[in-house]
């Protein structure tokens, strides 16, 4: 994703799955309080606050979730949908992929682990199964 970036190949393909994980749940309806939690993978024992994560994660549910409501079923409607969610992974991805550059800048260490375990858990926990 970035060529200045010291993650690999790896580290994309898994920020590409949890963030189609990601927007699944948004897809299924509202995030749950234990999905909201599980999205917010930074290491928020630096510079980052919790709290600027959750808002950035409420913002990108709300854009996802408005471009949902607001399309009609017709031809331009479904394009608009498929343009919404394009939209939301890039912006997930690129999220979680920011996220993990930004504790892993200095090669493996704790707060990057700490990152790719909240990506592994978004993955094991997966996309939500139809009743």
């Amino acid at each position: 994703m970035d060529e200045m970036s010291a993650l690999g190949p790896a580290d994309e393909k898994l920020t590409q799955e949890a963030a189609e994980v990601a927007v699944s749940w948004v897809l299924a309806g509202e995030l749950t309080h234990q999905q909201s939690e599980q999205l917010i993978v930074g290491d928020h024992l630096g510079s980052h606050t919790w709290m600027g994560e959750a808002d950035w994660l409420h913002h990108w549910e709300r854009n996802l979730r408005d471009a949902l409501t607001g399309a009609t079923d017709s031809g331009d409607g479904r394009q608009h949908v498929a343009a919404a969610k394009d939209t939301a992974l890039r912006e997930m991805q690129s999220h979680m992929y920011f996220e993990l550059d930004w504790v892993g800048c200095f090669g493996p260490n704790p707060g990057y682990q700490r990152v790719r375990a909240s990506l592994h858990r978004i993955v094991a926990t997966g996309r939500p199964t139809a009743p």
